[in-house]
């Protein structure tokens, strides 16, 4: 016990520290030593440091150094000049731009050296130098306001409408006309820094303190300095170094000094922070008041953060409370609050955390009887202690223990004991009603038109009506809610309108329970999903304003109504607050304290929850498999198809609570477009994405549960080629083509088809018909003859011989339009064939000479067929008018060639004597169909010599 009791008490001595955040180059800072703060118009805090520029966006630090194209480290200042364009003031080698995360120098040549930039009305951009006074940024360039003013400046002020007052870089200080023509003479007071405030004072921050400039200082003469207000007249202000004095938004002042971080506040309160309240060092260089209202500290050691927006004190056991907590409190006036615990009653001066608490470790039972009543029993006399009032009441009680008492009159009580009601009045207990349910009651509340709700431990919530007459009390359940609770675990209950209950529950959160003139209940139901920092709810209260606020485990929440329904805000987790509450009570001006373990906190509503939701931004665009990354404002990003990863980091400037920020994002373009939740992650990862244009949105859930300004990014994966409209066109361009070629390819082979039959027909008609018609002749001339015996032989011989001819003719067509004859093989074994049937007849040598290459070759019907034709053509004429002893036939396949050689050793003929004879005409009509060429070779008594050359047609 003793262990949990010190740990509770670390972490509330801890979360006495939570307005201060330290940052430093462990968390990502270029460089500890902070010279200058800036922020700029999306809401990004710059930090000018000895080792370079640093912008923290409230998760991460970005940092620029030397590695990103400025020349020297040591940063004096920083200014936005249009919408993420900045002037950067090194401290050589002359300003520097930064546009579009691009560091270019802003003057080349330029060796101008700028201390501090100043917006006069807004409008115009003052700096002031090294050497040339005050310059003027005019037209893209800087030009000294008095080019005859070559003074360093450090800082300025402006006194009136007609006078600055200069801090120069020796230390002294001089009032000028605004066009730096001297006013009064330079006087040297070791000056630090000048500071005109909202009252027209200007300040005079010197080495050995703060100084007041008077207003009669006469033309020429030195300045003259008042003694300083009784605000301010501390032995810190008088003695010690200034380095930077500042009003904030609300009229405090805050002096940095090198022995800490002055506040004088308006209302005459002060308050110097140190080291023990979180400073990283006592030595403050400068500061800045952001947009949020957080005061931002730079020192040498670091940066601190110290957030004003949430206005929390917690008090105890160092400031006098007992060592187990507080179970109840109760306000006596706005700074005085009386806190119970279980050995006695306490009070807590809220305005200095002075409390008044004797312990005599006594024995105390203490309930809470109505919403603004504390009872505390010890033995059988009671002490009603009653919100905004200092004296107490003293009533008699009974001897009995009771676990739960609540009043429901002047004199009367219900008390619990066990699963029993009693009735108490005049000290005396009455048993009135026992609940036949084997579970606990754990809490009991009045409600409306004399009813109570009555809370079980394990077994949900039941309703009782009171029955009144003049002699007595009676109660009587009336109705039971059990098994339509999402959780029959009760441990808070809250009633204060009609037909409406607050349920606090174990393991589900909060219930809202509505009954309807109809009379069935209406359950809401606020978990965790609904942004509840617990399940396990204690304590339920409502303010003036009509919000639930609920104590729990881990925290404190308000529940803002919102169209009949209520939207969760979670104020422990926005500011830092994580102990769990017994009590809650409301004081005036929002603010409001709670009681628990072992601790009491008094803090202030600061209505974060109506502040505007943070703007989002994408600050870095990278591919995601490897370091090469793009300026967000460079224009979209194309992703190869074969690369299509992308990387996105974004932030939302928020930083009253960084830890708070939560983020959702779409990718639209691909097939899920809807929003995912991010939480806290600052980046998200795309990858595989099919080719196409697409856009990347992010946003940041503010504290008032709206989503801020989207920030959007379009980029685009390319197509494949293949893909691509031009490669389908000339893909279907293809196909067509391929398709017409297919079908002139089919009409090429009807035709040829059509001519084959054609050959065929005419074959038929020429030889065969012709054939028949002879035969049909010669039978008629038989028949005539038929009684000649010796004449009608003749024309039967004759008959004999058409018929062998038809048929061979028609066993020559059958043979050139069978498939299975395409190779040159089969024609050759025929071309043998038939040479030999008609030379061994004759008695004629022949030698058929095939080359190897022409029996595997293939030729199409019709070029094979006229082949057949043209050699039988030439060998037939050697049969019937060569005279030939011997005939040689070669046949080969030359350079894709058919080449046919025949020769005889015949009588031959005179090649040049014109001849009627169809077959030689016939062969050259064939041969010139195929683009060949034919030569005959003859003369008389020498034989013929036939070559003929075909192209081969596949």
């Amino acid at each position: 016990m003793i262990t949990i009791l010190l740990a509770c008490g670390a972490f509330i001595t801890q979360a006495q520290q939570i307005n201060i955040r330290k940052y430093n180059i462990e968390d990502g800072l270029v460089n500890n030593d902070i010279l200058h703060i800036y922020q700029d118009s999306r809401g990004f805090i710059w930090l000018c440091t000895r080792g370079g520029l640093s912008r923290y966006d409230g998760s991460r630090f970005t940092n620029y150094t030397t590695d990103n194209g400025l020349t020297n480290d040591m940063i004096n200042d920083i200014v936005e000049i249009a919408e993420q364009e900045f002037i950067i003031a090194q401290n050589s080698d002359g300003p520097r731009l930064l546009k579009n995360d691009r560091i270019t120098p802003l003057m080349p040549g330029s060796n101008l050296i700028i201390n501090k930039f100043y917006w006069q009305n807004n409008k115009r951009l003052l700096a002031t130098t090294d050497y040339n006074g005050i310059v003027d940024w005019h037209n893209g360039t800087f030009m000294p306001l008095n080019p005859n003013y070559k003074k360093s400046i450090h800082e300025i002020t402006v006194v009136n409408d007609s006078l600055l007052l200069l801090s120069e870089q020796d230390a002294s200080v001089q009032l000028t006309t605004l066009s730096l023509r001297e006013w009064s003479s330079v006087s040297p007071l070791a000056t630090t820094t000048v500071f005109t405030d909202s009252h027209h004072r200007t300040w005079i921050g010197t080495g050995k303190g703060l100084k007041l400039l008077g207003p009669a200082t006469s033309p020429g003469k030195p300045i003259q300095a008042l003694p300083l207000p009784s605000l301010f007249n501390l032995p810190i202000l008088r003695q010690n170094h200034i380095n930077q004095v500042m009003e904030d938004s609300k009229g405090n002042f805050w002096i940095a000094t090198n022995s800490g971080l002055v506040q004088v506040q308006p209302n005459g309160g002060s308050y110097i922070f140190t080291l023990e309240d979180g400073l990283p060092s006592l030595f403050i260089n400068c500061l800045l008041e952001d947009h949020q209202k957080n005061i931002w500290i730079g020192t040498p050691l670091g940066l601190a953060k110290h957030t004003l927006s949430n206005e929390i004190k917690i008090f105890t056991q160092q400031n006098g409370l007992p060592l187990e907590g507080t179970g109840f409190v109760s306000p006596v006036t706005e700074n005085i609050a009386r806190f119970f615990s279980g050995t006695g009653v306490g009070e807590l001066n809220l305005a200095t955390g002075i409390s008044k608490y004797s312990s005599k470790n006594d024995a105390y039972f203490k309930y809470k009887i109505s919403r603004e009543e504390i009872l505390l029993i010890k033995g059988q006399q009671g002490k009603i202690f009653k919100q905004g009032e200092a004296a107490t009441k003293i009533i008699k009680w009974p001897a009995d223990t009771f676990s739960h008492v609540i009043r429901i009159g002047p004199e009367n009580f219900i008390a619990v004991s066990k699963n029993k009601l009693f009735i108490i009045s005049d000290g005396s207990a009455q048993e009135k009603l026992t609940m036949n349910i084997p579970d606990m009651m754990y809490t009991i509340i009045p409600g409306d038109n004399d009813f109570l709700w009555v809370g079980f431990f394990n077994s949900g919530i039941y309703k009782i009506k009171l029955h009144r007459n003049q002699q007595d009390i009676s109660l009587k359940i009336t109705d039971s809610i059990v098994y339509e609770l999402p959780d029959k675990h009760i441990r808070a209950l809250y009633s204060d309108k009609e037909n409406e209950l607050w349920i606090g529950t174990r393991y589900k959160g909060l219930i809202r329970l509505l009954e309807p003139a109809s009379g069935k209940y209406e359950l809401q139901h606020y978990g965790t999903d609904q942004g509840l920092s617990s399940n396990f709810v204690r304590v339920i209260n409502r303010d003036k304003k009509g919000q639930i606020w609920a104590g729990t485990m881990q925290g404190m929440d308000k529940l803002i109504p919102f169209q009949n329904k209520y939207r969760v805000f979670n104020y422990g987790k926005v500011n830092k607050f994580f102990s769990f509450v017994n009590d809650i009570r409301f004081l005036q001006d929002d603010w409001l304290i709670a009681a628990g373990f072992p601790y009491l906190m008094y803090a202030r509503d600061m209505q974060q929850d109506t502040l505007s939701p943070p703007s989002a931004y994408i600050t870095m665009v990278s591919m995601g498999n490897s370091d090469s990354s793009f300026r967000v404002n460079a224009g979209p990003v194309k992703l190869s198809y074969n690369n299509a990863q992308i990387h996105f980091e974004f932030s939302a400037p928020q930083f009253i609570n960084e830890d708070f920020t939560q983020f959702s994002y779409r990718l639209l373009g691909g097939s899920d477009t809807g929003w995912k939740v991010a939480g806290k992650s600052h980046s998200v990862h795309f990858a595989s994405l099919r080719p196409g244009m697409y856009t990347f949105e992010v946003r940041a859930l503010g504290f008032d549960g709206r989503w801020g300004k989207v920030a959007v990014y379009g980029f685009t994966v390319n197509t494949p080629f293949w893909q691509k409209p031009w490669f389908i066109a000339l893909l279907i361009s293809g196909v067509c083509l391929l398709a017409y070629a297919l079908y002139r390819y089919r009409i090429q082979q009807l035709i040829r088809l059509q001519k084959v039959r054609n050959s065929i027909a005419t074959d038929l008609h020429d030889e065969i018909g012709s054939n028949l018609t002879n035969i049909s002749i010669l039978t008629n001339l038989s028949k005539k003859d038929l009684p000649e015996s010796s004449r009608a032989g003749d024309f039967l011989q004759r008959i004999s011989e058409e018929v062998s001819s038809s048929s061979q003719a028609l066993d020559d067509i059958i043979w050139s339009v069978n498939s299975k004859h395409d190779t040159l093989d089969e024609m050759a074994s025929r071309m043998r064939r038939y040479a030999a049937e008609l030379f061994d007849s004759a008695n004629i040598d022949y030698d058929l000479q095939l080359d190897r290459a022409f029996e595997e070759k293939k030729l199409i019907m019709e070029q094979r067929r006229d082949v057949y034709l043209l050699f039988k053509e030439a060998v037939s004429n050697i049969s019937k008018h060569a005279e030939a002893k011997k005939v040689v036939i070669k046949i080969a396949i030359e350079h894709n060639q058919l080449v046919l050689i025949i020769k005889d050793d015949g009588k031959g003929f005179e090649t040049d004597k014109e001849t009627n004879r169809h077959g030689l005409k016939g062969m050259n009509e064939r041969v010139k169909k195929w683009k060949g060429k034919i030569e005959i070779a003859s003369a008389v008594g020498e034989g013929v010599s036939v070559q003929i050359r075909l192209p081969v047609a596949t």
